[in-house]
C-alpha cells in the first residue's frame, strides 16, 4: 500500500541476510558462518518525502507496508555464493532491476 501523500515511489530488489547465531566481533574471513539463509527484500522508498522535505533518509523508507520480506528463507548451503546470485524486479510486468544493476 502507498500512503496518501505518494508521489514519487520508488523500489528496489535486495537480498536479505538473515543471521542464525550471535555474531559479536567477528573475523570477516569467518561471518558467513553466522548466516542462517539469505530470502527476497523490496526496497520500497517514497522519494519525495525522502528527499524534498528536508532531514533525513528514514522519512521515505518508514511507510506501512514498506520493506516486504519473503515469502521463502533459503539456507545457506543452498545458496552457495551469495555473491553470485541473479536478482531481479518486475513491476506491473516491466523489468526494472536485473542481476546488480538497476535498468
Amino acid at each position: 500500500m502507498l500512503p496518501r501523500e505518494s508521489s514519487r515511489t520508488d523500489w528496489e530488489v535486495e537480498l536479505g541476510v538473515v543471521i542464525g547465531k550471535t555474531a559479536r566481533y567477528v573475523e570477516q574471513a569467518r561471518a558467513l558462518e553466522h548466516v542462517a539463509g539469505y530470502c527476497l527484500v523490496n526496497d520500497l522508498s517514497e522519494r519525495e518525502l525522502q528527499n524534498d522535505r528536508g532531514g533525513t533518509w528514514d522519512k521515505g523508507k518508514g511507510c506501512d507496508t514498506f520493506g516486504p520480506v519473503g515469502p521463502w528463507l533459503v539456507t545457506a548451503e543452498e545458496i552457495g555464493d551469495p555473491q553470485d546470485i541473479d536478482l531481479w524486479l518486475d513491476v506491473n510486468g516491466t523489468r526494472y532491476q536485473n542481476g546488480l544493476r538497476a535498468t
